[in-house]
């Protein structure tokens, strides 16, 4: 399973497993139009408005070297620049088990959603996520993570 692949699973688990409204792809985590910061693969809002962003990685290399985004300092150091509430990274079945082990070790608030590559309904959660900094999103904000998603889609 490639990366694109467990991504549009991933995407159809929150939108249709756990029927969150708003799926975005590609977006900025700090919800900024003018942010250079780096993309999240999925930003999700869901019923409460509440951010919550998913990481695909589909080796343990790629894993862990993600630790040295700016966002996993902050997200350690209890830092308010990004907005999420929750965290998670998906990754294939396989290497999920050992994936908590670095979640543990370099990640300790990431949840840890595994796919067996079939659809949204072979996604099993292995680890929850601690609750971050970010607070529930207020409309301009949600709105602008979904004019972000447009963007991406029409280009």
């Amino acid at each position: 399973m490639n990366s694109e692949q467990l991504k549009a699973i991933i995407i159809s688990y929150w939108r249709y497993v756990m029927q969150c409204p708003v799926v975005a792809l590609e977006v900025s985590s700090s919800l900024s139009s003018y942010s250079d910061d780096e993309r999240a693969d999925i930003l999700v809002i869901n019923k409460n408005r509440l951010l919550i962003e998913t990481e695909v990685k589909v080796s343990l290399g790629d894993l862990r070297k993600d630790r040295k985004k700016s966002k996993h300092l902050a997200f350690r150091n209890g830092g308010t620049k990004y907005p999420a509430r929750y965290f998670y990274f998906a990754v294939p079945r396989e290497i999920a088990n050992d994936a908590k082990i670095i979640c543990d070790d370099f990640y300790p608030y990431a949840g840890i959603l595994g796919s067996d590559g079939s659809n949204e309904f072979g996604v099993q959660l292995y680890r929850t996520a601690k609750p971050l900094a970010g607070k529930k999103l207020t409309f301009p904000q949600a709105l602008r993570m979904t004019f972000g998603q447009s963007a991406t889609v029409c280009r």
